[in-house]
Formats: structure tokens, sequence, C-alpha cells
């Protein structure tokens, strides 16, 4: 097995403490500091997780003097993003980040432009690309099977009953579970988005104080139109967590539900006899693409696999910039009713137009 990449996880917390429980279990990753503001989470953590105290810290200056490090997992809240990833990427440590990669736009781009100045890797954890279904999927529309993709629709419905930071956000659909689903769709499609329209509401029975339900419709490069539909207060139909997708294009249509992928091509004697698939009907139902790790331990094979070969991660700094716009710009479409342009909010000299959303 390779040598395996050593990591200072900065940030504890609920979530936080998962990722440690990732960082002990992978082959790819040894965990060689931790580091906390709070002495009372580094102690839980010393405890539960039974690490040395010698690789505990309150700072990351603390932490980078006494251990030996290749990278940093940045598991803070996202406010926090930036300022602490820069102060890795400039300690010399590649950065896996918690998605978001940052609130505002313009804190993103300064993080991709202090890890190209640094020469680091800068990967956002989008772990919902990293399974099976989303693989087997991307792999069917790579290889022509709905030809032009010209229309995709997706329906996403659950109704967790949160508590804590959520059911206090004005967006929380959006920016915290549909922020998935938009990177999803870059990631299965291969196309960025241009511009979005959207609108997002709250209903009578909802526990939450923002707009938990959304429809957001997105233009792609190739003039194809996604349409979203989202809600986290559904009153009896739910989805899977990665909701059920409709993919159609000149040569058929992919419908992806309850964990199974669905061809049903508009030429069956072009498409019938596949490898991996079953025809049902007229239409044929794929296995789901292996893969040696899913989901997180997924990201964190991806970074360390990216570092060792000197190439950039799939779901890389620069390019996560289109999925944090879906996600700022389904938010400002929603609070305004515009329309907005992809290429104004990736663009610096707009970024205080839309900036603070949530204010």
């Amino acid at each position: 097995m390779k040598k395996k990449l050593k990591v200072i996880q900065i940030g504890t917390g609920s979530w936080g403490f998962s990722w440690v429980e990732k960082a002990l279990q992978s082959p790819w990753v040894e965990l060689a500091g931790l580091v906390d503001m709070k002495q009372e989470m580094l102690d839980y953590a010393v405890n539960t997780y039974h690490l040395d105290p010698s690789i505990c810290f309150l700072t990351l200056k603390e932490a980078v003097k006494h251990v030996e490090a290749d990278a940093a997992f940045v598991v803070v809240p996202p406010a926090f993003h930036k300022e602490v990833a820069i102060e890795a990427l400039e300690c010399g440590l590649h950065c896996l980040v918690e998605k978001p990669l940052a609130e505002e736009m313009e804190d993103a781009l300064k993080m991709v432009l202090a890890a190209e100045k640094a020469g680091k890797k800068l990967m956002i954890s989008q772990n919902y690309r990293f399974k099976r279904a989303p693989q087997t999927v991307k792999q069917l529309v790579e290889k022509g099977f709905v030809g032009e993709i010209g229309s995709v629709f997706i329906n996403f419905q659950k109704a967790p009953h949160f508590t804590g930071f959520r059911t206090e956000m004005f967006e929380p659909l959006i920016q915290d579970m549909s922020i998935h689903h938009f990177d999803q769709i870059r990631g299965i499609l291969g196309l960025n988005p241009v511009r979005i329209k959207a609108h997002s509401w709250n209903t009578s029975w909802s526990w939450f104080k923002g707009n938990p339900a959304a429809s957001v419709i997105f233009e792609m490069e190739n003039d194809a139109v996604v349409s979203y539909n989202g809600s986290w207060v559904s009153q009896g139909w739910e989805t899977t967590w990665d909701g059920d997708w409709r993919i159609q294009g000149s040569e058929g249509e992919i419908h992806w539900h309850n964990n199974q992928v669905i061809l049903h091509p508009s030429d069956l004697f072009v498409s019938v006899f596949q490898d991996g698939a079953v025809e049902k009907n007229g239409d044929l139902v794929f296995d789901l693409a292996a893969m040696e790790e899913e989901e997180r331990m997924a990201s964190i094979a991806e970074f360390a696999a990216a570092i060792a070969e000197n190439r950039e991660p799939e779901t890389n700094g620069r390019d996560n910039l289109y999925s944090l716009a879906m996600v700022l710009g389904a938010k400002y479409a929603a609070k305004t009713g515009a329309c907005v342009e992809v290429a104004d909010l990736l663009d610096p000299r707009h970024f205080s137009k839309y900036a603070h959303i949530d204010d």
C-alpha cells in the first residue's frame, strides 16, 4: 500500500467527530493531528477515540510546529472556511474542505487563489458525487445513451425534523441540502449552468423559520434546461436523499430513483444488448457501477490520489465555484425574482451585489 497521507483535522463538533472516525478508518490517510479552539472538544476526542493527547492542539500554528503533516481536513463552520483554509495552505498543507466551499463567492475565490499561489490542492468534499448510482448515471450520459440532453427533471422530497441551525436559516433547503443536488447536476451532465431562475417558500405546517421548499430552473451550456423541485416539509411523498431524476435527450431517457438506474431508449435495437443491464418491457435496468469506496471515504480516496498523482481532484476548488454559484444564484433569484446570470456571479466586479443574500 502507498504511504499514507498525514492529515491534521481542523474542527470537531458533532459532524467533525464523524470526520475523525473516517480519518481513523481510511487506508489512505493517517490522523497526524487534531485542532479545535475548545479544549473540552479535544479532551472528548482523546477519550472517545483513544487519541494520543500529544497530537491535539488549540491552534493550527501549534500543530504544524509539533507534528509532520501533508494536508488538512477543514471541518469548521462555513463562515470560517476561508480563514482556516488559507492559513492551512500558507502552512504548506493541501486542503479537503467540507461543503460548501464558502458562504460568499469572494471568500471562495480567495481560497482558490491561495491554493494556486501555494501550489497546493484544494478539494471540496462533495460526497454525493462519489456514490454508485450517480456514477452509473454519469457513465451512461458520457457513453451517449440518451444523446444530446435537452431536459432534466429532479424531484426531492423529505421531511427531516431538524433542530438547531438549519431551522434558523434563510434558505435551509437550497443552502444546506440542494448544494448536493446542484453539484450532482454538474458532475453527471458534464455541463455548467448559464442562468438561474428560482422561487422558494414556507408552508403553514413547517418547523423551519426560513424557506424549506423551492423550485429552481437552470439553463445549461448546451441549452438544456434542468427543473429542480425540492422540499424538506413533504406531507407524504418522500424520495431518497438523492432525489428522483429523469434525464431526457435525443436518444431516450434515464430514470434514476430509489437507487435504481433505468434507461428507456428511443431505439431499443440500438441499446438493448448492453453488458451489466437487464431488459424489462423495453427498458434497460443497469447494475450500479462498482466502487471501492463511496461518499466521504471515496472523497478522501480521491483527495489522496490527486495529491499522489499531482493532478487536480474531481471536485477541486476552482471547479466548485460553479456549484457554489448555483446555490448563491438560486438564493438571490428566489429573494428578488430576478433571472441571474452565472457569469455575473463569478465576476469579481459583481461580488458585492450578490453578497450577504441572507441579510
